[in-house]
């Protein structure tokens, strides 16, 4: 099935998004962090598009919240100089839709991150069917540095997939407007074997300094390589 769908040119697209997250990033400026202060925010954001069955979304979830309650992210997370992180859970699909399933949260211990992981739990799927949008879910991750309600020394997005785009324009012009405005984006390669995700993750999503791919070899492996990812985007070392 085509699922392109019609898009604007690409110069009126690329200006009317710059446009926006400038304002974003002004408007970020203006909080004053009255929620204290964090070493990271970290947008979390996970693929729910058609290609991810029950079953592999299940498995998203799980990973996650065991990986968030893992022992060794805490020490990540206690390690830092404020001794704490912001994260926000987001999930995507295709065009317009995206959105937040966990706000901002605080944490700084085990006890506060052992909560986060069980929210994660809860969660229900927010679609299903739809594309694959990886632009646009950088975008609407961007945005939400606007709302956070803390001051935090990095800005990191986290975004993990199964599949290349099939709608919209190519993601790294979106990724490119993120990494101007002074946030990293990592990824997470959901592959099966013989897959060039990785590759394509590299090329045309993770940006900014040090950014980075971590490669799960299906669904059954997102646990371990979430709790990875995690530990590197925090600051901290792996300590298993």
């Amino acid at each position: 099935m085509d699922m392109k769908l019609q898009i604007k040119p690409l110069a009126l697209y690329l200006a009317m998004l710059a446009a926006s997250l400038s304002l974003d990033g002004a408007r970020a400026g203006e909080h004053t962090g009255a929620g204290g202060a964090v070493d990271v925010l970290l947008v979390i954001a996970l693929d729910v598009s058609g290609s991810v069955d029950a079953r592999e979304f299940g498995l998203q979830r799980e990973g996650l919240a065991r990986a968030l309650a893992a022992p060794q992210v805490a020490k990540a997370v206690e390690s830092g100089e404020s001794g704490a992180i912001a994260v926000t859970v987001v999930q995507w699909s295709g065009f317009t839709e995206q959105a937040v399933k966990i706000d901002w949260t605080r944490v700084s211990n085990a006890g506060d991150l052992a909560r986060l992981a069980e929210a994660v739990r809860l969660m229900k799927r927010r679609y299903d069917n739809g594309a694959t949008d990886i632009g646009g879910a950088i975008t609407f991750c961007q945005r939400l540095f606007a709302s956070a309600p803390y001051r935090g020394g990095k800005r990191v997005m986290d975004i993990s997939g199964d599949g290349t785009n099939n709608v919209n324009h190519s993601p790294h012009f979106e990724r490119d407007l993120a990494v101007e405005a002074g946030t990293h984006i990592n990824a997470l390669a959901i592959v099966e074997p013989d897959s060039a995700l990785t590759e394509y993750f590299r090329d045309k999503v993770i940006g900014g300094p040090g950014a980075f791919v971590e490669t799960s070899a299906g669904y059954a492996a997102f646990e371990d390589t979430m709790l990875r990812k995690l530990i590197r985007e925090i600051g901290g070392q792996l300590l298993y």
